[in-house]
């Protein structure tokens, strides 16, 4: 569960740098294609580093919040083709609202029943993950809907990762690294809004977002207490 809450903390943190630059990004007086080029450069050169890297940890965590930055200028890129603006009060709390997203989905691990079967919990949730944010589009036009689109799929991509192996420090940090990527799945959705056009874009402004047991080689990053109590030392990571 330590795993778990680390990985919360840092999604966080994530997003709350995300928004900090998409709202300052307001202040930069360049068009659309303009931003999105400056968000994809930043991306680029994060995966060219991460190549170079790839072997030191402390790179791995810092390229988490390189791609941070990068997703802050799309969604700035987003606004700006959306012809509108969030505060970014509203953005700290759609941000708040997606880490208890993860919030959620962490809490039934503490079922073992649940845990037991991991694989399929995650399919299930995010199916309904899916359905729940494309019925929540439906129902309401505010303009966080789209943010929380992003945000939520950025978060989804965190609790994807937590199967991955954590068993170390460099594992830890590359199962973030990974998940920050994610940034590039919201990069592509912008980028197929605006070459689509309108019609594109109502389809896909709402469709964007808005071990312990194991099930098909994937595994829960809760792990069950062992019944010996000598078994329970976790080496610190």
């Amino acid at each position: 569960m330590k795993r778990c809450l680390q990985t919360l903390a840092v999604s966080l943190v994530f997003l709350i740098v995300a928004s900090v630059v998409g709202y300052m990004g307001r202040f930069i007086p360049l068009d659309f294609w303009w931003i999105f080029g400056i968000a994809t450069a930043i991306l680029v050169v994060s995966v060219i580093l991460s190549l170079a890297l790839r072997k030191n940890p402390t790179y791995k965590l810092i390229s988490v919040f390189i791609n941070a930055v990068s997703m802050g200028f799309y969604l700035r890129s987003w606004y700006i083709n959306r012809g509108f603006d969030n505060a970014l009060w509203l953005m700290l709390c759609v941000s708040l609202l997606a880490a208890a997203y993860m919030f959620v989905f962490i809490l039934p691990l503490y079922i073992d029943a649940i845990n037991r079967h991991y694989g399929w919990y995650l399919l299930l949730f995010t199916v309904l993950s899916i359905v729940g944010y494309v019925c929540l589009v439906v129902l309401t036009k505010t303009t966080w809907v789209s943010t929380l689109g992003y945000y939520g799929l950025l978060q989804l991509g965190f609790i994807m990762t937590m199967s991955m192996d954590g068993s170390n420090r460099l594992k830890l940090y590359n199962s973030w690294q990974v998940a920050s990527y994610t940034v590039a799945v919201c990069a592509v959705i912008i980028l197929i809004i605006v070459l689509g056009g309108d019609a594109a874009g109502d389809f896909l402004d709402g469709f964007s977002g808005g071990g312990g047991g194991k099930s098909s080689g994937i595994s829960s990053p809760r792990q069950p207490k062992p019944k010996n109590e000598a078994e329970s030392f976790i080496k610190p990571m």
